[in-house]
């Protein structure tokens, strides 16, 4: 499948992508970015979810069906998707959309940024905390997060209290 055919997929839009021999030319770290780079872009893209054979269909040289799973994988682990079997498949979707841009907070703390962010997805609204690092190149990467209920987080922060409290009492 040429290049030109892979980048009309509406799932590719946006996303520089190495045609095959441009990737065969990159060092292995090289071709791990730009693998996670295009992953993650792409699961942007898929607002009505992709699979895995999706994606090695349209950029076979991205890698092997268990390569690319590995990634979404990933992503889905640090929260920036999620998955929902449909049938025998296993479906990839972008974690939620902002409710309010207004309630984006991102709060750095030492050499990391704490981003709270009120967002819906089919499942509900929830609270993300995202964990986020400087790369080598001083943009921020999202490293982890976690998922809270909208109407459990006010349990969470209560727990949260709780646990500061005993950590203060424990360090006097």
């Amino acid at each position: 499948m040429s290049t030109q055919t892979n980048t009309q997929s509406p799932l590719l839009r946006g996303i520089r992508l190495y045609s095959s021999k441009e990737y065969e030319g990159l060092s292995n770290d090289q071709k791990e970015k730009h693998r996670e780079h295009v992953l993650r872009n792409i699961l942007l893209n898929a607002k009505e979810g992709v699979t895995v054979p999706e994606i090695v269909e349209i950029i076979p040289h991205l890698g092997t069906k268990k390569t690319i799973q590995r990634y979404f994988d990933k992503l889905v682990n640090i929260n920036f998707g999620y998955t929902k079997a449909i049938g025998n498949s296993i479906v990839y979707f972008p974690n939620g959309r902002l409710l309010h841009q207004v309630l984006e907070e991102n709060v750095p703390i030492g050499k990391k940024v704490y981003s709270f962010i009120h967002m819906k997805n089919p499942d509900g609204e929830f609270i993300a905390i995202q964990e986020k690092k400087k790369n080598e190149l001083e943009a921020l990467v999202l490293s982890g997060g976690i998922i809270i209920d909208k109407d459990s987080f006010p349990l969470f922060l209560e727990h949260v209290q709780a646990i500061q409290k005993k950590v203060k009492q424990g360090g006097d």
